[in-house]
């Protein structure tokens, strides 16, 4: 036999099994246009000269690894579908006089075929895709939009040998498969049942354990920085506990129901539980990866989203004014030269101030365990106990310029506004000297020291500057050279363009270099300015570019998705046909074989969904405060976005549902074998 002989062998034999491979090549392709375009746009100098490209091609060299990854993964589980429902087809030609040496040709040029199909499909549309996914990237993160179209040729280059890597692979595990089993083994392998699973408590212990562990992580951590520590301890319990759950948890349940002899003994009950209580070890895996997938589709792109849409709340929180200035280690004289610095570079622009405020600040680390404040390292054990917290202290009189209220306290008092943590204490101590908290004052009026939320935030008002040079003697002798100093701060509104107000800030830094030529190191001014500008097209580069990974991702999950539900319902449909067959055979009526399909699809379909929302869920406080490293605070946008593409995704799911019900039912109801 000549390889032309294979060649058209292979061709008629892909031809024949279309139902099984088309969405094969057809996820195959949309992969690699994807893959493609992750790499092209990675890769594009055309944005090296943009501002934020940087920060953007960082978060897509994420993508291309994720993507990477994930290929692999996909397409050799679901070549893992394909080679179960050829075996059969092998073992025939085996055993009609076809050598496996022969088989093997075969096969190579099943797998030429498909990947150049492939390969080539997804050059192609990742080709004439890029230019669109490139504008919707820089559209959704405000970045100018390039003229011109290339071809990447690293992309072509680099997906190419990637998806020719991964079809290699899936052909020597393929002809080792068929190469180590018999003929009459394979002739039969399609038809090959399940022993009973048998009830495996460890393992259901084990997944209750991990999934508990999981969901503790991201409940019980309050403190960003720790959660993001625990995040992917977290995540990988609660894959674990997922699949023990589905694999041991869901056999316990159904032998459970089978015990129930009111349910169990019922026509489609009957058929639906025992039936999944044999194939439940096949089953398991499936549905925990469909599970974990439409869990990180949700995740990903309600946190995306949310993020995205919260955007202006984010920029106000870090900086909540058009210009912001911070003068560190400040002087009576810095102050001085500060507020000089702002009125010159006004005047120089031409734009007035609408609004200000200014203030001297003291912000100090402290271990918070009820009314014991604690300034400590926290390398020191058995002291640093409690919430790390932020203090910011301030005097009374810059409260009463703040806030326009009069207050008076003696010196063993303090006011106390709350930014973010615990209130109701009665004294507060800190190392030792203690404050009787007068009264607890509202934080709304001291516009400034709102824009940590990592940590939870107290303003601590002390009578005057002796008291407040005695809070910074303390934690200097504590943290030595690392410790704070007071700062001043300047918070302005402006009458003014963007670009106005660009420049300004500008200028602001002009004058504190040419304020620090010629000066000793000692007398020299550190400051930092920021402005609303700048820091909300920053945010857009940001926010603009996880959203896009997230739909960018979200939508090869949800591809993913589909694929997989569509092979595990061919799979079980020929698993179910003989059985079918059978039961109508001894007297079992179409309706009832109806009735027994519907509520095995259902009960087996839409667990995967139910599970993955109970996982969003015990996610979700998890999710917030990972995001509050990112200044997003608002829970409540956070609710809806995420509300909302459950639902979204819910639909979608019933759509897929509704499809691959009708596949499944074709096959176990056709009368031909």
């Amino acid at each position: 036999m000549n390889n032309f002989f294979y060649g058209k062998l292979a061709f008629s034999n892909l031809k024949k099994n279309g139902k099984l491979y088309l969405p094969f090549i057809a996820a195959a392709i949309g992969i690699g246009a994807m893959y493609y375009i992750m790499l092209a746009i990675t890769g594009d100098k055309g944005l090296d000269e943009m501002n934020g490209a940087a920060e953007l091609k960082m978060i897509l060299g994420l993508g291309c690894g994720v993507i990477t990854l994930f290929s692999v993964v996909l397409l050799f589980y679901t070549n893992s579908f394909l080679m179960k429902r050829r075996k059969k087809e092998f073992g025939l030609f085996n055993i009609l006089g076809m050598e496996k040496r022969h088989i093997g040709r075969m096969m190579f040029w099943e797998t030429c075929m498909v990947a150049f199909i492939s390969i080539a499909g997804g050059l192609a549309a990742g080709i004439l895709l890029y230019k669109l996914v490139m504008l919707v990237l820089l559209r959704i993160t405000g970045l100018e939009i390039p003229f011109g179209f290339e071809i990447s040729v690293s992309a072509v280059i680099g997906m190419s040998g990637c998806f020719l890597g991964i079809f290699a692979v899936t052909l020597i595990y393929n002809l080792f498969q068929v190469g180590k089993t018999r003929p009459i083994e394979l002739l039969h392998s399609a038809n090959q049942g399940e022993a009973e699973p048998k009830t495996r408590w460890l393992m259901t212990l084990i997944g209750f354990v991990a999934l508990g562990v999981g969901y503790g992580i991201a409940i019980v951590v309050k403190n960003p920085i720790d959660t993001l520590l625990m995040f992917f301890a977290a995540v990988l319990l609660v894959i674990l506990g997922t699949y023990c759950l589905f694999t041991a948890g869901s056999v316990a349940v159904l032998k459970l129901m089978r015990r129930k002899k009111g349910y169990y003994y019922r026509t489609s009950h009957f058929i639906s539980v025992s039936g999944m209580i044999y194939r439940m070890k096949q089953n398991a895996a499936g549905l925990a990866n469909i599970c974990i997938l439409s869990t990180m589709v949700l995740v990903m792109i309600a946190g995306t989203l949310s993020l995205y849409a919260g955007m202006e709340d984010v920029v106000q929180t870090m900086c909540p004014r058009d210009i912001v200035i911070r003068v560190y280690g400040c002087t009576t004289e810095q102050r001085e030269a500060a507020d000089k610095m702002l009125d010159q570079a006004l005047q120089e622009v031409g734009i007035e101030v609408k609004e200000e405020k200014d203030y001297m600040a003291l912000s100090v680390a402290a271990w918070k365990k009820g009314e014991e404040m604690r300034i400590c390292r926290s390398s020191e054990t058995g002291i640093a106990e409690g919430t790390l917290s932020q203090l910011e202290f301030i005097t009374l009189e810059e409260y009463h310029r703040l806030s326009g209220e009069q207050k008076e306290l003696s010196e063993d008092e303090i006011l106390v506004a709350v930014r973010q943590g615990e209130d109701g204490e009665e004294n507060y101590s800190f190392n030792g000297k203690m404050f009787r908290i007068k009264e607890y004052v509202d934080a709304a009026a001291m516009e400034g020291l709102d824009n940590n939320v990592i940590y939870d935030g107290y303003i601590i008002i002390v009578k005057d500057q002796n008291i407040l040079n005695e809070m910074y003697d303390m934690q200097k002798e504590i943290y030595g050279d690392r410790a704070s100093t007071p700062d001043y701060r300047i918070y302005a509104d402006v009458a003014g363009t963007r670009q106005q107000i660009q420049e300004c800030a500008g200028k602001i830094e002009e004058q504190a270099e040419i304020y620090n030529q010629g000066r000793g190191e000692q007398e020299t001014i550190i400051l930092r300015v920021d402005n609303q500008v700048d820091t909300r097209e920053n945010f857009l580069i940001l926010g603009g570019g996880f959203l896009f990974l997230g739909l960018f991702l979200g939508f090869v999950f949800l591809m993913a998705t589909v694929l997989i539900i569509y092979y595990k319902q061919i799979s079980e449909g020929y698993d179910d046909k003989a059985r079918f067959e059978i039961m109508q055979k001894v007297g079992m009526e179409l309706r009832e074989v109806k009735a027994s399909i519907r509520s095995q699809v259902l009960m087996v379909f839409f667990l995967p969904l139910a599970v993955a929302g109970i996982h969003v869920t015990a996610a979700f406080p998890l999710i917030s405060r990972i995001m509050a490293l990112l200044n997003f605070v608002n829970v409540r946008l956070h609710i809806i976005c995420t509300a909302g593409v459950f639902l979204i995704f819910g639909g979608m799911y019933v759509v897929i549902y509704i499809m691959t019900a009708r596949v499944y039912y074709r096959i176990v109801s056709r009368k031909d074998s």
